[in-house]
């Protein structure tokens, strides 16, 4: 038996390697279906054992793990930072002052110095190290090469120099102004993601950890979320924010759904009718049945596929990622080699050989490569929740990005799954009294177009009373009235057994043998399909109807909707076939609602269901639009668009600095100080570009 996801919080990932690092160590421990996050610093994981174990390596290889997460002001590496720039700054005003200046006396550089390294070095050195050990280098190895470098350097031109020329080998400031620097930039760099994953901390805040709920049913008690179980009852009032999904009982609720749904204006809730967790009170109040368990409602699942976007990587991630893993072993060879050539064959003497193979070190850490993608797709995923689209993984932003084929399934997902009642005609009896009769017939039947007539004909006539009710499924549904006449409504298909009359509606009245009213359903088309389909069209996208109904109402909705093609009476097998093949061919979103979609949705390169949809079609799916409106499928697409622009902006960003970066630094055009510098700023220069993505229209 499989155990339960288990998710700790891990402090002191700063790089994907970092993230790599974690999940080799829990790897080893026996963890499986492992996702690492270093955006947010959770692990996810599926562990039989205990955690202690999984704990104790994490922390021996550099990491700390957070047990109870305090909002602190200021986060160790700001501290680190603070305490280290203190040493830094007179240290590096030396090159500023008289040369008698106490500042340039060797003992007091080693002085100022030392603290430096034995705090924020040895914050570097530690990670370093750990990531050898486990087979992945990541970036600090490179600051820690490079800052000891400048150091022992430095300790040889003190101790075995001359006095005399002693100056040309001190490079003390060197070594801590790369220490000082690369921590502004993982303090900017934290900050910065913060904000990446901002839409996830507004959905953490969104959960009310509390709830009043009713005992013996007056009583009323404050408890936590977590101790809520199906069925229990709770109160809630003008101003409070649904702690848990459930159904209204009693009373009326005036709601803001937006964050959830990306719907602005209000909604109106009334009893027996569903209530989002996150969502909050205008006005009103009302008793609400919990129909979800905690971390199974709305708002827990779109934490979970926010927290998780990344598990899913876009090949270009991917490809990011393995050029991160092989890159601080090339860059250790490129510094080696520019040593070697600087220092033997170009003849430049050896602080030149030393400091220009640093600046190679310090300036290629693949930081920017490794962020280039997560960052992005944080944005553009938690900027997708916000609008009420829920996407489950970075994968699916890139194949949005190279959609061009859309399929739809049509009851439900081009139309309302509402059927209006376009033409009645009626023979030998009153239109009154047919109608009366429809509607007492189909009270009886929950099927779509049953609950459809009978919600249009209730508001112009009254019931009268049938017995001997009988609903054929998949036929008709008949009964007899008061007056010993037995009517029977049937689709035109069942018609055709009982009468030989030639018919082209959609549903036949009988009474005994003889037609007394034929109806015309249509399917009513959703208001916003006719606006998505034109936009879809008019931006290079083919678009095709895939329906299981009769080929009437599929070529209706079709020539309505100007799509390309439909197809019409097809089964769940036939619409996965026709899917299989058309993806050999074209890059397809599917979209549809309905049990018999999910093979389809899942065949396609993206599936799409909507929030009401059935819960197969929506764990088929990719993604979910939760507001339920089709032109929600547009923000999707332009939202993963927008997203895989960004990270092959990104991406390009980080490989041309890097390209450029190193022979600027090989040919001594860069002081390690400046190359410490630029390496900060190529990090914030891919995240400020991913936050971008915020204020992107759509």
């Amino acid at each position: 038996m499989e155990g339960k996801k288990q998710t700790i919080k891990v402090n002191g990932m700063t790089c994907i390697n970092c993230a790599k690092s974690v999940e080799r160590i829990i790897k080893n421990e026996g963890g499986t279906s492992i996702n690492v996050n270093f955006s947010t610093g959770e692990a996810s994981f599926i562990l039989d054992s205990g955690q202690k174990k999984l704990k104790a390596a994490i922390v021996n290889n550099g990491f700390t793990i957070i047990e109870n997460e305090i909002e602190q002001k200021y986060s160790k590496i700001e501290k680190l930072f603070v305490f280290c720039l203190l040493f830094t700054i007179p240290l590096f005003l030396h090159m500023f002052v008289n040369e008698n200046s106490f500042l340039n006396s060797k003992w007091v550089q080693i002085a100022l110095t030392l603290p430096v390294l034995l705090t924020g070095g040895w914050h570097f050195m530690k990670s370093g190290v750990n990531s050898l050990k486990l087979g992945i280098p990541n970036m600090d190895v490179l600051i820690t090469v490079g800052a000891l470098s400048a150091f022992v350097y430095s300790l040889y031109g003190t101790f075995f120099m001359p006095t005399e020329i002693q100056h040309d080998y001190l490079f003390f400031e060197t070594t801590a102004s790369i220490i000082t620097l690369v921590l502004l930039g993982n303090v900017l760099e934290s900050r910065a993601i913060k904000k990446t994953t901002s839409a996830l901390s507004n959905l953490q805040s969104m959960r009310p950890k509390t709830a009043r709920k009713i005992t013996e049913g007056i009583k009323i008690e404050k408890i936590d979320v977590w101790d809520l179980h199906k069925d229990d009852f709770i109160q809630i009032n003008t101003g409070d924010r649904i702690p848990i999904d459930g159904i209204i009982v009693s009373g009326e609720l005036e709601l803001d759904e937006s964050m959830m749904t990306g719907e602005s204006k209000p909604v109106y809730r009334k009893t027996l009718t569903n209530v989002i967790s996150g969502t909050t009170v205008i006005s009103g109040s009302a008793m609400v049945r919990v129909s979800t368990l905690y971390g199974e409602s709305t708002i827990d699942k779109i934490i979970d596929l926010v927290k998780n976007a990344q598990q899913n990587k876009p090949a270009l991630q991917k490809l990011g990622d393995k050029i991160s893993a092989i890159f601080v072993p090339i860059v250790i060879i490129a510094s080696t080699l520019t040593f070697l050539l600087t220092f033997f064959v170009f003849n430049l003497g050896l602080q030149a050989a030393m400091m220009q193979s640093i600046a190679v070190l310090v300036i290629s850490c693949p930081c920017a490569m490794g962020i280039a993608a997560p960052t992005a797709i944080m944005v553009g995923i938690g900027k997708s929740a916000s609008n009420g689209i829920l996407i489950k993984g970075g994968s699916t932003l890139e194949k949005l990005a190279k959609a061009n084929l859309i399929v739809f399934d049509k009851t439900g997902t081009l139309t309302t799954g509402k059927f209006i009642l376009k033409k009645l005609n009626y023979y030998k009896e009153r239109e009154e009294k047919i109608k009366q009769v429809i509607l007492s017939l189909e009270q009886n039947s929950n099927h779509p177009i049953a609950e459809s007539l009978v919600e249009s004909l209730s508001k112009e006539v009254g019931p009268i009373y049938m017995h001997d009710v009988i609903e054929i499924k998949g036929r008709g549904i008949k009964g007899s009235d008061m007056e010993g006449n037995t009517y029977q409504l049937v689709s035109n298909k069942h018609a055709k057994t009982i009468t030989t009359r030639e018919l082209h509606s959609d549903l036949v009245l009988f009474n005994g043998t003889s037609v007394v009213a034929e109806l015309w359903i249509s399917d009513e088309v959703k208001e916003d399909a006719g606006e998505t389909i034109s936009w879809l069209k008019t931006h290079g996208f083919r678009t095709m109807l895939l329906s299981g109904d009769r080929r009437k109402n599929c070529k209706e909705i079709a020539t309505e909707l100007y799509l390309d093609d439909y197809y019409y009476e097809k089964s769940h097998q036939d619409k996965l076939i026709i899917v299989q093949k058309l993806i050999k061919d074209h890059n397809v979103i599917m979209v549809g609602d309905g049990i018999n979609d999910a093979p389809s949705l899942t065949t396609a390169d993206v599936g799409v269901s909507f929030g009401a949809a059935t819960d197969i079609a929506i764990n088929a799916s990719e993604v979910i639009l939760v507001n339920k409106k089709l032109g929600a499928l547009k923000t999707a697409i332009i939202i993963g668009r927008q997203t895989y622009r960004t990270i092959v902006q990104n991406l390009f960003w980080a490989f041309a600095y890097n390209i450029q970066a190193i022979p600027f630094a090989a040919f001594g055009f860069l002081t390690p100080i400046i190359a410490a510098m630029a390496m900060a700023l190529s990090d914030i220069v891919v995240i400020g570009n991913s936050l971008l993505l915020k204020i992107k229209k759509h």
